[in-house]
């Protein structure tokens, strides 16, 4: 049996006004966190950030006792991390996932980089069954531990 892959990632409501995501990211600095990954969606008023940071479940309650707003949701929460290669660019991911009639919800950039190659942040309508494909096509996955050495 593969383990899976999916990545806890941290998703801060914000009011839509400058300083919002100092307030955040100072709160994430304050335990020397590093953060891997981030997207800020805007929504009118307010905004979504979402993080990939070394240690979610620490962030998250780091940020509730800052009494920031989090998404909790699964959709919020669960994220794969694709290593961008030769054999599995962004333009094939996306084909294969279409093709096995799965969505991707969002997906944003990383700063992760290993051997020269990118890793991009995923979320599918079905993260289990979006695996299993990008596996079967030999795609590579990284886990939340291969993404904090590649930053040793």
């Amino acid at each position: 049996m593969v383990d899976k892959m999916a990545i806890k990632q941290v998703s801060v409501f914000l009011d839509n006004r400058p300083g919002a995501l100092s307030e955040v990211i100072k709160h994430i600095d304050k335990f020397q966190m590093k953060i891997f990954a981030l997207s800020i969606a805007d929504a009118g008023e307010f905004g979504l950030v979402r993080m990939i940071t070394e240690d979610p479940e620490k962030a998250v309650k780091d940020l509730e006792d800052s009494d920031f707003i989090l998404a909790k949701s699964k959709k919020n929460t669960e994220v794969i991390a694709i290593l961008i290669t030769e054999n599995g660019n962004v333009s094939q991911i996306a084909k294969m996932l279409g093709d096995e009639n799965l969505n991707i919800e969002y997906a944003y950039s990383s700063a992760v980089l290993i051997d020269g190659k990118l890793a991009v942040i995923l979320r599918a309508n079905d993260l289990d069954m979006a695996e299993k494909n990008l596996r079967k096509n030999g795609i590579p996955l990284l886990s939340l531990n291969e993404i904090k050495k590649s930053f040793e």
